[in-house]
């Protein structure tokens, strides 16, 4: 028997988070469709093995920017949270860059593939950009925001989330202002959202 799938049987049987019910939306969701939402809200939230793997790549790689920002005396606080009675969310990180005033910071791990998409575009994806511009919303002060985008660290067959430093890792990060419209505009999209989600009775009021 393969190792790798002794591993995979593993992440089976290992507990799914479930889903309860709830008066508002992730902050994380703010990009995706309402039907994405829909699923979310009334299935249980399970993730196959290979997702589950990428998922702990991409919290060590915030772990490991935690440590760097840290080192270097620019991490002010992490996992924030904010949010009201629409929207909940942890902000990644606030950094305090010299000569700035502290910014919330958006880390994003994205494959090779993704990456490749990001650098052709010359710009974030609008599920980061969304997220980013509720998280200067709800802290009050912010005028701006960073979003970084890391490639992902993995073996080619992803067979283990082995996250070994590889020089070749590419970075890119955008500065986000601060836009009240495109703000205003999701806030009340996801009004309306909830009221059509309550009357479904898959939220609560």
């Amino acid at each position: 028997m393969k190792l790798a799938t002794l591993i995979n049987d593993h992440l089976k049987k290992k507990k799914q988070r479930k889903t309860k019910p709830r008066s508002y939306f992730y902050i994380t969701e703010a990009g995706k469709t309402p039907y994405e939402i829909y699923k979310r809200l009334l299935l249980k939230q399970t993730h196959p093995p290979r997702i589950k793997r990428l998922m702990e790549v991409g919290r060590k790689t915030h772990r490991r920017v935690y440590k760097y920002l840290e080192e270097m005396g620019l991490l002010k606080a992490r996992e924030v949270s904010v949010g009201d009675d629409l929207f909940h969310g942890f902000v990644d990180a606030i950094t305090h860059l010299p000569y700035e005033k502290p910014e919330p910071l958006e880390i994003k791990t994205v494959n090779k593939k993704g990456f490749e998409k990001i650098l052709k575009r010359g710009m974030p994806t609008w599920r980061s950009y969304i997220q980013l511009q509720l998280y200067i919303n709800y802290l009050r002060k912010a005028n701006k925001g960073r979003i970084l985008f890391i490639e992902a660290n993995t073996l080619n067959d992803y067979v283990m989330p082995l996250e070994e430093y590889r020089q070749d890792q590419r970075m890119k990060e955008f500065i986000v202002r601060k836009n009240p419209r495109i703000i205003r505009q999701t806030i009340q999209k996801f009004r309306r959202l909830k009221d059509r989600f309550v009357e479904d009775g898959v939220m609560l009021r």
